[in-house]
């Protein structure tokens, strides 16, 4: 069963999330959220600077995830095995991917890797677009960090294959990757502030 994604408040009057862009409707979405005692720019620093090795648990649920061969290691920005699509320098970084990833081994669609506009436009029944967004905003005296992923089903099909392994990696992992990763960010920014 669809459901739709609800329109996105913006952080800031005039500051569309660039997540809407490519991926504006979502079947599936879960969006974490963390305060940070820090301005902006440091939080922004902090996550882009995050390394992989300051996320344990992380590491170790990709890797398990993918038998082994994921092995997550430098700047997470960098490292992290889904490519970049859209960055506003400062404010939100966006990654995302097409592939059916309810397969052991997930098949990634044949689509060149972090280009927006094949992203968006492609829409080959059988395949699941994941996008992915951490942004900062500026919240009173500090910041919020917001880590939200949504995924669309390109068929009826892929929405039914793809529901059981949403719940499969949210109880398994995903939520705790997410949460690790806004933690860690936060600690380092506000130790920096």
């Amino acid at each position: 069963m669809k459901h739709p994604t609800p329109p996105a408040t913006p952080a800031s009057a005039g500051s569309p999330l660039l997540l809407d862009r490519v991926l504006p409707e979502a079947d599936f979405r879960s969006r974490y959220t963390r305060r940070v005692r820090a301005e902006p720019a440091a939080v922004w620093d902090a996550l882009t600077t995050l390394a992989a090795e300051d996320l344990p648990v992380s590491r170790r649920l990709m890797a398990l995830r993918s038998a082994g061969r994921t092995r997550l290691s430098g700047p997470l920005v960098e490292t992290f095995p889904t490519p970049t699509l859209l960055r506003d320098e400062g404010t939100e970084l966006v990654k995302g991917k097409i592939a059916k990833f309810w397969r052991v081994r997930p098949e990634t669609a044949p689509v060149e890797p972090g280009d927006p506009a094949a992203f968006t436009a492609f829409e080959d029944p059988g395949w699941a677009k994941v996008a992915m967004s951490l942004r900062v905003a500026p919240d009173g005296p500090g910041s919020l960090l917001a880590f939200e992923t949504r995924v669309r089903g390109t068929d009826a099909f892929a929405r039914r294959v793809f529901g059981p392994y949403w719940l499969l990696i949210r109880a398994g992992g995903a939520g705790f990757i997410r949460l690790e990763i806004l933690g860690a960010a936060a600690r380092r920014a506000e130790r920096a502030s």
